[in-house]
């Protein structure tokens, strides 16, 4: 099985990476690399001013979307995020935003891989520490 998460970029407060669904798919990664230059532009400085700056107070381009869940907001994209400890930000899922609000699907699927991804992170550390 492949490792959980993939670096994206180390910053000063976090660390960036790509975090895997149980199918070793990285769905965000995959969405990323589809994009335009520009777009794959914008959406990397939003990760650099987290990673590097700790937090951005613009609630119009980094947003906490459900308890466990904060979105990255680079026009027209949303990519769903969540904080793991060591100071990592996880990144699971994107999509294009087509309405007002998160599609709760979208929600859902980025829940499911974060689930995912918190279980291999678990099983890893216990199988660590035999």
């Amino acid at each position: 099985m492949p490792k959980p998460d993939v670096v994206f970029y180390e910053g000063g407060y976090f660390t960036i990476v790509w975090g895997a669904a149980a199918n070793a798919q990285c769905q965000a990664f995959d969405y990323f690399e589809g994009m335009n230059a520009g777009d794959q532009a914008k959406a990397s400085a939003l990760f650099l001013r987290l990673a590097d700056q700790g937090a951005i107070y613009d609630k119009t381009k980094f947003r906490k979307e459900t308890e466990e869940l904060f979105a990255f907001k680079p026009q027209p994209h949303r990519f769903f995020c969540f904080f793991v400890k060591g100071r990592k930000v996880v990144i699971v899922t994107a999509y294009r935003k087509q309405g007002e609000k998160a599609p709760k699907r979208e929600l859902k699927r980025a829940e499911a891989v974060r689930l995912s991804y918190l279980q291999r992170l678990t099983e890893e550390e216990s199988h660590g520490e035999k």
